[in-house]
């Protein structure tokens, strides 16, 4: 497969938000273009983790009350250590490898 051919996008900015990337250009000692497209990827990046985490997090929520209905149930839901372990660290490695991207 061949690669892409790179394709510019404008984006019109008003006279505060580009006082702004300027400012964060010479901060970061890189162009203007550059850093919006640096920051525009930066918070891409960020918003997918956020969602990630919260479908985590709703997932974890889930569960939980999935195992207090079985425990108020009577029931006694074990799960052993090693797995909870195991679980984690693989979440944790799926993490990583998703933020190297």
């Amino acid at each position: 497969m061949a690669p892409s051919k790179v394709v510019p996008i404008s984006v019109a900015v008003d006279k505060t938000a580009r006082d702004l990337f300027a400012e964060e250009a010479r901060r970061r000692g890189l162009g203007v273009s550059t850093t919006i497209r640096v920051l525009a990827l930066e918070r891409a990046k960020e918003i997918r983790q956020e969602r990630q985490l919260a479908k985590a997090w709703k997932w974890q929520l889930q569960r939980a009350h999935e195992a207090i209905a079985a425990i108020d149930r009577g029931e006694n839901p074990v799960v052993p250590h090693a797995e909870i372990d195991r679980l984690f660290d693989e979440a944790e490695a799926r993490m990583r490898k998703r933020l190297k991207r």
